[in-house]
């Protein structure tokens, strides 16, 4: 479809839409906004807030289902595929994380039982490959920074660490494909594919340019594959299914952001390190389990001009513990916000950005661009924030320095004096 087609079809109420299905928020928006970038109206929206209004273009849900077992990411997953009623004109796409943690395997299984009520012969594409952030897949291995996965910061992650490094072990019964050759015959790899009979084909990929074959042959095959990879994947296909070269993505600007780090992960723990030692109008406020779990109220906001730091307890438990922090993250965040002093907010982690979310009673986000590779910004949709700057990352995403660049990069061109939260909304 041309970048014309596409337009005429989501202002004329054609059904062409895409669904993305992510395990995660930060990972929901991140794949969401490589359509909207690519010209495709983008919002992001929790999974169980189905009655929440919806856009025409592209859906990114969150099913929050990465740490959940195998069997219930797989039936949380095929809900929120057939749940959205897809049509044969539209496109279907699971976010899975670039490292594969969690329950990849589960959520590969639920999307593709769900194209197959309507689509008996369809099977699996994956390709977690983003290689804009390092990770690629070497003759079925998955690498972080030339890394095998397991010994990458993944490998450690505290809630859902990579044992494995084989993307045919980390998601069983796939078989291994090499990238397609260049120059490539979508038509004639889609055949082979097909051929091999299997669930899933896991396919290799180095640089954007394995991605952007990869892309081709999934365009080629149609409706019967289920597309899974990561926002790597996305981007290429956001293109091909009929993105819009003309659409210039917004900028975002904020004075006074409020940055939540609910990421265990030892890449966020490292940035927040960095943006203490190259800021010094940072306040970093730490978290223990009782101040966040114990019946005290929440402490106020620190007063001042510069960025506020939230970050979350060092102690990760089992799966119910880790949620109650989380939410109790979220209901502070929120507290904070909704007392005004600050004019945006950044949510690195999942777990913490959907909970903040649902703490303002927001039904998600409306996505609109992309500070940096991999940190996508867009407006609280719905609740007592609507509208307010928002920022997210996943927290194994960059490098030392990342979560520096983003405040300085969102800090630069804010207008003086600080805009008021009713301003920015």
């Amino acid at each position: 479809m041309s970048g014309a087609t596409a337009r005429q079809a989501r202002t004329s109420g054609h059904p062409a839409r895409v669904l993305v299905v992510a395990d995660d928020l930060t990972g929901a928006n991140d794949c969401g906004v490589q359509f909207a970038v690519a010209g495709w109206p983008s919002t992001l929206r929790m999974v169980l807030d189905a009655d929440a209004p919806t856009a025409p273009g592209v859906l990114a849900v969150s099913t929050d289902g990465r740490a959940l077992p195998v069997g219930e990411a797989a039936a949380l997953t095929r809900e929120a595929v057939e749940a959205e009623a897809l049509s044969a004109d539209d496109h279907l796409y699971l976010k899975v994380d670039s490292t594969l943690r969690g329950s990849a395997a589960g959520q590969v299984r639920g999307a593709l039982a769900a194209r197959r009520r309507t689509r008996p012969d369809a099977f699996v594409v994956l390709c977690p490959a983003y290689p804009a952030m390092g990770r690629e897949v070497r003759d079925g291995v998955l690498t972080v920074h030339g890394v095998p996965v397991s010994a990458s910061p993944a490998g450690r992650d505290p809630v859902t660490p990579v044992r494995h490094d084989h993307v045919s072990d980390l998601v069983p019964g796939s078989v291994s494909a090499p990238a397609p050759a260049d120059p490539v015959d979508p038509e004639a790899v889609a055949s082979a594919w097909a051929a091999t009979g299997a669930d899933v084909v896991a396919v290799d990929a180095r640089d954007e340019a394995d991605l952007d074959r990869v892309a081709a042959v999934v365009v080629a095959l149609g409706s019967r594959v289920v597309p899974v990879g990561s926002a790597g994947l996305a981007a290429p296909l956001a293109r091909r299914w009929g993105g819009d070269p003309e659409v210039v993505p917004p900028t975002v600007a904020v004075r006074r952001p409020l940055v939540l780090v609910s990421s265990h992960h030892a890449t966020a723990r490292d940035q927040v390190v960095a943006l203490v030692a190259g800021r010094d109008d940072t306040t970093v406020v730490t978290t223990d389990v009782d101040d966040l779990l114990g019946p005290a109220a929440d402490p106020a906001a620190p007063a001042g001009d510069g960025p506020v730091v939230l970050v979350s307890p060092e102690e990760r438990s089992e799966p119910g513990r880790s949620a109650a922090l989380a939410t109790a993250l979220g209901r502070r965040t929120a507290a904070w916000l909704g007392a005004g002093g600050f004019d945006g907010v950044v949510l690195v982690g999942g777990d913490g950005a959907e909970a903040t979310l649902r703490a303002t009673g927001a039904h998600g986000v409306r996505i609109r661009g992309r500070l940096l590779e991999g940190v996508p910004h867009g407006e609280v949709a719905g609740g007592d924030l609507d509208g307010l700057p928002v920022v997210t990352k996943a927290g194994g995403f960059g490098d030392d320095a990342t979560l520096l660049r983003m405040l300085d990069t969102l800090t630069s061109t804010a207008p003086d004096p600080s805009p008021t939260p009713e301003e920015t909304r």
